[in-house]
């Protein structure tokens, strides 16, 4: 790895590029990435990261305003977005490519492996050269400008110093069990900051990174590689936390009864006090289980608890390789009920909490003491506090230099005293662990005065394995009322076994007993929630959200602005007629 690194630092070299020079990376996760990630670095110049669903018009943004001078992208397609723009970038000097093709008709262009060997006879002819541009690199020098998926409005892009990369590095020392011995799956867009985090993590704790390309091969290479830790998102256990309500859903009823009984006993025997076991239509919280079972005082027997072990828990191990010992989520809430699951699946999953602003990090939950439904506990070297308006504020020298070519975003996000403004809400619970409540921006205001996080309704619509998305609305409202979209395999699944036709998903969206099965999934996930947090009127949307139709940034968060704007019609639609 450190051969390739130097062939790339002087290959760059061998391009004209020098200390502070612009290096854009359009390409999804995989080895590349990171060595050129390390071989821009290694000679002083700056990485700018471009998501991998980026249009045409998104990379065109990215490149001027980063102003960068080379361009490294990962195939045909990605190409061609550049081509589509390259007019509008004059400062644009060469475009290389990952994958091999034929470039004969691109003047500009040069395969990543030709560029290598240029930079292996760089090596070659000037040594010494790459060590003297490597050692004359400052901490305080520019290390990457990374632009924020932008879940509204312009991205902007954060600058990042390496001493702000270093500073996250030394915080991580210590509180990550993992080492030399330690395998990962790294599936995160290293276009994200999150990614990199993890990326850079593996050179300082020396464990080794295994890349899933794909998410959808992601469960095949964990099969492969079966990593003893795991980075994820929300979005990935919530996965399989559904594949094993499924799986629990099609038991025959005596084996449910047994694994339920088993679940109890996990319970009891204090491993997850307030957990979430199977039910009929879901896992859900062990108080509506006791009241369905009224096992209260019983204890199951070995069967029982070997029947839960093999149907519920063993599956959920076997899901991430069946080696993990623990798994760290960021980059979006992640949901109580999931959390404690895989606790009583013997994997905890510590939650952590950062901004790019921050490289990433500055929570996070230590492994021997983690508290579900928190984000953990301030990294060393971290500074927290909470805003008389509930923001939560954070100084330390993991902290950005302003946003670039914005100093205008850069005075409202840093205070005169150092103090990050992040957005967020939260507060620090008896133990001085942080929890973070909802955005800022996002709090809807009911026109009844109540304040609502609609990140905890959200939440709760989408544990039900019928729901895929679910966007709560209702700021200034009398009531709350949400867009949803569906899990098509598990409502067609559902709709089979009632004989209905699934090939025409329109007609099978507006089948009455499709639609009595979501107006019940809502009403059991209003269950769980305060009068005025109540789903009132809901709409089914046609099509799942997604990235590449930019209602999803790249890390599977809504973009809630984008789909607001879109579907205001439907939204306002389910205003009319009055109050329920």
């Amino acid at each position: 790895m450190g051969q390739q690194v130097r062939s790339i630092g002087a290959a760059l070299l061998g391009l004209g590029v020098g200390p502070g020079d612009r290096v854009a990376v359009l390409a999804s996760t995989r080895l590349e990435w990171s060595l050129l990630d390390y071989g821009i670095l290694s000679i002083g110049a700056v990485t700018v990261p471009v998501y991998h669903s980026s249009t045409p018009g998104q990379v065109r943004y990215v490149l001027a305003d980063s102003d960068a001078k080379v361009v490294v992208v990962e195939d045909r397609p990605q190409l061609e977005k550049v081509q589509a723009v390259q007019d509008q970038l004059p400062n644009l000097g060469s475009i290389v490519v990952m994958d091999v093709m034929d470039l004969r008709a691109e003047p500009k262009a040069v395969l990543l492996d030709e560029l290598t060997r240029d930079g292996r006879r760089v090596l070659r002819e000037k040594p010494g050269l790459l060590e003297e541009r490597r050692d004359a690199v400052d901490p305080s020098w520019l290390a990457t400008i990374v632009y924020t998926s932008g879940t509204t409005g312009v991205p902007k892009g954060v600058r990042l110093s390496h001493a702000n990369l270093i500073a996250a590095m030394r915080a991580l020392t210590g509180v990550l069990d993992v080492g030399l011995d330690d395998t990962t799956v790294l599936c995160l867009p290293l276009s994200h900051i999150y990614g990199r985090l993890g990326q850079y993590a593996a050179l300082t704790h020396g464990f080794c990174i295994a890349y899933a390309r794909r998410v959808d091969l992601l469960a095949e290479v964990l099969r492969e590689v079966r990593p003893t830790f795991f980075f994820g998102v929300p979005r990935l256990y919530e996965r399989i936390y559904h594949r094993v309500v499924t799986g629990y859903r099609d038991m025959p009823p005596l084996l449910k009864g047994l694994v339920r009984r088993g679940v109890e006993q996990k319970q009891e025997e204090g491993a997850n006090p307030a957990g979430t076991p199977p039910n009929d239509v879901g896992l859900t919280t062990l108080t509506r289980l006791r009241r369905k079972l009224d096992v209260a005082g019983k204890v199951a027997d070995h069967a029982s608890e070997a029947a839960a072990n093999k149907a519920v828990f063993e599956p959920v191990r076997e899901a991430l390789g069946g080696r993990v010992r623990f798994c760290i989520s960021g980059g979006a809430p992640l949901n109580e009920d999931v959390g404690r699951f895989f606790r009583m699946a013997g994997i905890e999953v510590l939650e952590g909490y950062g901004l790019t602003e921050t490289c990433g990090a500055a929570t996070i939950n230590p492994p021997t003491e983690n508290r579900v439904g928190t984000v953990g506990r301030p990294l060393p070297g971290t500074r927290i506090r909470i805003a008389p308006d509930g923001e939560v504020l954070i100084q330390g020298d993991m902290v950005f230099g302003g946003y670039h070519n914005q100093p205008d975003e850069t005075a409202l996000s840093i205070n005169e005293e150092g103090w990050l403004h992040t957005g967020d809400v939260g507060h620090f619970d008896e133990a001085g662990y942080l929890v973070i409540t909802d955005r800022k921006k996002d709090i809807l205001i009911t026109s009844g005065a109540k304040n609502v996080a609609p990140q905890r309704v959200e939440s709760a619509l989408r544990m039900s394995p019928y729901i895929g998305d679910a966007m709560v609305f209702g700021d200034r409202k009398p009531y709350l009322v949400a867009l949803i979209t569906l899990e098509a395999e598990e409502v067609r699944t559902f709709a089979a076994g009632l004989d209905l036709p699934t090939d025409d998903w329109g007609a099978l969206v507006r089948e009455p007993r499709v639609e009595g099965l979501i107006e019940a999934e809502v009403e059991r996930c209003n269950g769980k929630l305060a009068r005025f947090e109540e789903v009132r009127r809901f709409k089914v949307l046609q099509r799942p959200l997604s990235v590449e139709g930019g209602e999803l940034t790249p890390t599977l968060k809504v973009r809630r602005a984008t789909v607001q704007e879109r579907y205001q019609p439907l939204i306002e639609g389910l205003y009319e007629g009055g109050p329920v």
